[in-house]
C-alpha cells in the first residue's frame, strides 16, 4: 500500500500537512522500517529541530487502515490532513520502534497523503513507521483463537522471574508472604535494589560497598566483609523456592550524595572483592554457603547516567565503565568457569549497547554469558520488538550464545505527570493484563528470561499489597505461568492480527494442556466486551475448565458455552486474563 518513495522537508507549517512542498527531498526507508533523519537532512541537527516526512499512495476504494509509528522523540501523524496520533508531551519515552504507537485510519479511494511532523530529541532524530493490517486496530471484530496442540513450538521459558525475594514474617511483626511466594514457584529473584528494603536488611544488604564497607581493607581477610544480613536475605529467598540472581554493584541512588555508584578506585581490587563474595555464597569461604548461584551481574544501568549531570547509577565515564566490566568479567570467569557472568543491566540506550560491545571486543573478547537490559512501557509489543533488536545486536558482535535477559520491566505510561497513574495501574487489573500480555510477547520473542520489577514492598509491586502482603491481581498471573511451566512445552496458537489479544498454550505431551489468554488495552476508554471463541481439534476441549482474572475474579472458575462443533466461547472484557485448562 505505502509508496516506496518518501519525501522530507524542513518547511514545517500548517499548509504543508496537506501537500508535499516543492523542493522536498526524496528518500527511501531501509528494510527495517526505521531511518535516521539526520542522514536524510545531510547534517546533525540540534534539539527541537522539526521536519515533515511524506508518503503519497493510492487506494482503489475506501478502506480501513492501521499504522505503527515511533520517533525520537515527538511526532504528529496526519492522514489526508486529519491528525491520527500525536506522542505525549514527554515524548516517545523509549527506543524508537515502528510499533511504539499503533492506531487506525480511514483511507479513501484515489490519492492519500501521510504527513508526519517529527521533532528531534537531544541526541537523535529517528523515525520508524510501517503499515499494519486493519484488524490489529479493530476492537469490534469477534475474536477466534485456533489451537494446534500437536504442533510444538519450544519449551515454556522463564517469563516469571522477578526482582527481589519473599518477606518472611518475624516473631513480633508477623506480616509476610512466604506461603504465597512458595505457591507461585518463582524461579529466580534478582537482588537489585534490595538495600532499599528494611525487611531484607536495608543499607547493609547485597551492595558491594555494603558488604565490603572499607575499600582500604584486606580483600583476602573475611573480617573485611559484612555478610550477615545478606546471608539471611539469600537464605530466605532459597527457602521460598527461588534461586538468587546476584547483582554486583549498587542500588540506584536518587539522593544528591552518592555512596555505591562511585567509580571504584582500583578495578582489579573491586573484581577480587566480588570474587570473595562469590566464594562466600558458592564455595563456603568466610563461613559461607554452597548455593551454586549461577547468574552474577556486573553493575546496573550505567547508560542511564551517560552524558547527564545527575548521575544516579554510574559516576564515571562510559569508557571507565567499559574498563571495569572488562577487568571484572575476565577475572571472575577465570576464577569461576562454571558461573554465568554478564550485565550491564542496560537502561535502554541501544547505541550505548553497541559502544559497550565494541569496547569489550576490541582486543580480546571479554566474557559475556548473558546481556541484561530493561524496558518500562505501556505497550507489550515493545517486548518482542526490542527483544529482536537486542538479539540482532548481540549476534552481530559475535555473542550468539549470550542469553538475552530482560531483568527489569513493568507498566509505565510516563515518568512525570503520568507516573502516579502508572503505579496505580500496576496494582490493579490493568497491570495484571499488561503483565500477562508481556509474558506472552516475551515467550514469542528471542528473549530468554523476564524478571518483573519488583517483588519487594514498593509501588512497582503488583503481586503483593504494600501493607498486608496479600495477593494482588498480578500474583494470579504468576500462578498461571507456573501452570504453563509445569506443563513444559508450548504449542501453536493462532492469535495473528487479533486486536488486544496475546496468548500462550502449553502441554505436557500426555493429554494435559493449558492456555493463557490476555486481552489488554492501554486506552482509558476501553473497547466493549466481545465474544471470544476457542477452536480446538476433535473433542480435546470437552472437559475444559475456564478461570478468569478480572475485577471480580481472582483466577476463579467461570461458566462458558459451546457451539455445535465443540468450540468454546465466552464474553471477554478488555483488560481481562483467562486460563483454559483442558
Amino acid at each position: 500500500m505505502l509508496n516506496n518513495k518518501w519525501f522530507f522537508s524542513l518547511e514545517v507549517c500548517e499548509k504543508n500537512m496537506t501537500s508535499i512542498p516543492a523542493g522536498a527531498r526524496e528518500f527511501s526507508f531501509p528494510s527495517k522500517n526505521i531511518i535516521d533523519l539526520d542522514t536524510v537532512a545531510g547534517t546533525t541537527g540540534k534539539q527541537d529541530d522539526e521536519c515533515i516526512v511524506y508518503n503519497e499512495f493510492e487506494l482503489e476504494s475506501d478502506k480501513n487502515l492501521a499504522f505503527g509509528c515511533g520517533a525520537d522523540w515527538w511526532f504528529d501523524f496526519y492522514l489526508n490532513g486529519e491528525l491520527l496520533w500525536a506522542t505525549p508531551a514527554a515524548g516517545n519515552g523509549d527506543s524508537c520502534f515502528a510499533d511504539s504507537y499503533i492506531f487506525p485510519g480511514k483511507g479513501k479511494a484515489g490519492k492519500n497523503l501521510i504527513a508526519i511532523k517529527v521533532r528531534r530529541g537531544y541526541a537523535s532524530w529517528t523515525l520508524a513507521v510501517r503499515e499494519l493490517k486493519a484488524a490489529v486496530c479493530d476492537s469490534t471484530s469477534p475474536l477466534v483463537i485456533t489451537l494446534d496442540t500437536a504442533q510444538l513450538t519450544g519449551p515454556v521459558k522463564i517469563m516469571n522471574a522477578v526482582n527481589n525475594g519473599p518477606i518472611k514474617g518475624r516473631g513480633d511483626q508477623t506480616r509476610g508472604n512466604m506461603p504465597l511466594w512458595q505457591a507461585a514457584s518463582i524461579p529466580y529473584a534478582r537482588n537489585h535494589d534490595a538495600s532499599f528494603c528494611s525487611a531484607y536488611g536495608g543499607e547493609h544488604t547485597v551492595d558491594v560497598h555494603s558488604i565490603f564497607p572499607d575499600f582500604s581493607n584486606d580483600v583476602n581477610d573475611p573480617a573485611s566483609y559484612d555478610f550477615t544480613l545478606t546471608d539471611r536475605y539469600i537464605q530466605e529467598t532459597f527457602e521460598g523456592g527461588t534461586e538468587t540472581f546476584y547483582r554486583l554493584g549498587s542500588k540506584i541512588e536518587h539522593a544528591p550524595k552518592k555512596y555505591g555508584t562511585k567509580v571504584p578506585p582500583d578495578f582489579q581490587k573491586w573484581a577480587e572483592i566480588c570474587e570473595h563474595i562469590i566464594r562466600h555464597y558458592n564455595e563456603g569461604w568466610g563461613d559461607g554457603f554452597e548455593y551454586n548461584i549461577k547468574y552474577w551481574e556486573i553493575w546496573n544501568e550505567p547508560d542511564l547516567s551517560s552524558g547527564r549531570e545527575d548521575k544516579k547509577t554510574w559516576q564515571g565515564t562510559d569508557e571507565e565503565f567499559f574498563e571495569l566490566y572488562k577487568v571484572a568479567a575476565t577475572h571472575l570467569k577465570k576464577c569461576f568457569p562454571y558461573i554465568k557472568i554478564g550485565g550491564p543491566a542496560l537502561a535502554g540506550n541501544l547505541e550505548w549497547m553497541k559502544q559497550f560491545l565494541a569496547a569489550i571486543t576490541q582486543y580480546e573478547r571479554t566474557p559475556l554469558d548473558f546481556f541484561s537490559w530493561h524496558i518500562y512501557t505501556s505497550s507489550p509489543r515493545h517486548f518482542g520488538t526490542k527483544g529482536n533488536i537486542v538479539r540482532q545486536i548481540l549476534d552481530s558482535f559475535g555473542y550468539k550464545d549470550a542469553e538475552s535477559i530482560l531483568n527489569e520491566w513493568n507498566y509505565v505510561r510516563g515518568w512525570t505527570t503520568d507516573f502516579i497513574y502508572s503505579i496505580q495501574q500496576i496494582i490493579g487489573i490493568k497491570g495484571a493484563a499488561f503483565t500477562a500480555s508481556c509474558m506472552c510477547e516475551g515467550q514469542h520473542s528471542p528473549t530468554d528470561m523476564l524478571m518483573y520489577y519488583d517483588a519487594r514492598p514498593t509501588g512497582f509491586n503488583g503481586l503483593f499489597d504494600l501493607y498486608s502482603f496479600k495477593p494482588l491481581k498480578t500474583y494470579f498471573v504468576f500462578l498461571i505461568w507456573k501452570k504453563l511451566a509445569d506443563l513444559g512445552q508450548t504449542f501453536a496458537v493462532d492469535t495473528d492480527e487479533k486486536c488486544g489479544i496475546s496468548a500462550v498454550g502449553a502441554t505436557d505431551g500426555k493429554g494435559k494442556h493449558g492456555l493463557l489468554i490476555s486481552r489488554y488495552f492501554e486506552e482509558d476508554e476501553l473497547p466493549a466486551e466481545l465474544p471470544l471463541t476457542i477452536a480446538g481439534k476433535g473433542n480435546e476441549l470437552d472437559k475444559a475448565k475456564l478461570y478468569v482474572i478480572d475485577e471480580e475474579h481472582d483466577l476463579q472458575e467461570v461458566p462458558f458455552w459451546r457451539d455445535g462443533a465443540g468450540n468454546i466461547f465466552f464474553p471477554m472484557k478488555a483488560n481481562t486474563v483467562a486460563y483454559l485448562e483442558f
